[in-house]
């Protein structure tokens, strides 16, 4: 039977290898419009090659440093002598990088830069293939130094969950945001040799089911259980289900507790617009299918308000509140919130995946493991 098992495995590789090697299912490494901030200051840019700049009312050549300032009334201020009112575009053969107000130095970007002018500032878009994309996320969202396979799942789900966003964006000015509400994307600065190893062993793989892309959710440790996205944004998915994931306590912050004084509380209620006036108590109401908390109840004695728990850890602040596995306990100063795991709790579980790479798990049983019924194939479509 293990000889068989071993025989299927060789199988899978040799069959994925042949496909990342074949014309028929080329990859054709789609650009990704990534909305790195908005300004309503300047920016200088560099480039140690010197830059293109370019607008329908402006164009130079070999610029080392250029300094963009939004001119009021959607105009854009280049060098304190041109002002355009339309998209500008900067290349350059090297990466370029962007110096924001106050800051001596700052983050390199490959691929393009536009700069697109709207009443009140002007957007700062980076234009980058999805493979170089990924170089510039997976520093940011994992270490490149644990286990390869677990660094090449991230590869896979990053690639996955950025051509995913591609496809429900892809008219609009950008796809993601460099932020925590898609994925942290830093740049240049943050790639290195293993990411860059991950990304080329996995060059095009994304996780689909049923012939379209999954959304694939991942988050730094689910503390024991997995959550159905229902209980978080309000859909279900049938590849995302709950589930018991007998790994990750190896973390540092697997066990957590925060205090929160009454008065902060009385805020948080207020922040939700309930009526936070004499509000000396709390309780948990109910749970949801993985034991996480699903509604909290304030009261004063004599009146209740119910909040959902994910409003409530989203005004406590998520760095205070990890997560929603916890339980209460009340203090003479407030109260005290105990719990396990960081993050919502949907999709591959980061701490997890990494304790299993270490014990074996290769990156498509991690994958399999986390997206139910899910396959992994080259990304083939626009």
């Amino acid at each position: 039977m293990d000889f068989y098992l071993i025989n299927i495995r060789a199988v899978f590789l040799i069959t994925l290898a042949m496909i990342l090697n074949s014309n028929v299912f080329a990859y054709g490494n789609p650009t990704l419009k990534v909305l790195l901030f908005n300004t309503s200051s300047h920016i200088d840019l560099k480039s140690y090659y010197g830059m293109n700049v370019k607008s329908h009312q402006h164009n130079s050549k070999g610029d080392f440093r250029v300094r963009f300032k939004y001119a009021g009334t959607g105009k854009i201020l280049i060098d304190s002598r041109w002002k355009v009112s339309n998209s500008i575009w900067i290349e350059s053969e090297d990466s370029i990088q962007i110096i924001r107000r106050g800051k001596s130095d700052g983050r390199r970007y490959r691929g393009k830069l536009e700069l697109k002018p709207y009443k009140g500032g002007f957007h700062v878009i980076n234009h980058v293939p999805i493979e170089l994309y990924l170089e510039g996320v997976l520093n940011a969202e994992i270490s490149t130094d644990w286990d390869l396979d677990v660094v090449q799942a991230q590869a896979i789900i990053s690639r996955t969950f950025a051509l995913f966003k591609r496809e429900q964006r892809l008219n609009r000015s950008w796809h993601v945001t460099a932020g925590q509400n898609d994925q942290v994307y830093l740049g240049e600065n943050i790639t290195d040799h293993r990411s860059r190893v991950a990304i080329d062993n996995t060059k095009g793989i994304v996780v689909n089911y049923r012939g379209k892309l999954a959304q694939t959710y991942y988050h730094s440790n689910c503390g024991g259980v997995t959550e159905d996205p229902v209980n978080v944004w309000q859909f279900s998915l049938p590849y995302l289900k709950v589930k018991s994931v007998p790994y990750g306590q190896r973390d540092p912050k697997y066990f957590w507790e925060h205090s929160i004084s009454f008065r902060e509380l009385r805020q948080i209620a207020s922040k939700a617009g309930l009526k936070a006036q004499n509000l000396n108590k709390i309780y948990i109401e109910n749970r949801t299918e993985s034991h996480r908390v699903a509604n909290i109840v304030f009261s004063n004695g004599k009146q209740s308000f119910r909040m959902e728990a994910t409003k409530f850890r989203k005004l406590a602040g998520y760095g205070k509140i990890q997560s929603l596995l916890f339980d209460t306990i009340q203090t003479t100063k407030g109260y005290r919130f105990q719990g396990t795991g960081h993050g919502h709790g949907v999709g591959l579980c980061q701490w997890a995946a990494k304790e299993m790479a270490e014990v074996g798990y290769r990156f498509d049983d991690i994958l399999r493991f986390f997206y139910t019924d899910t396959n992994i194939q080259i990304y083939n479509r626009l």
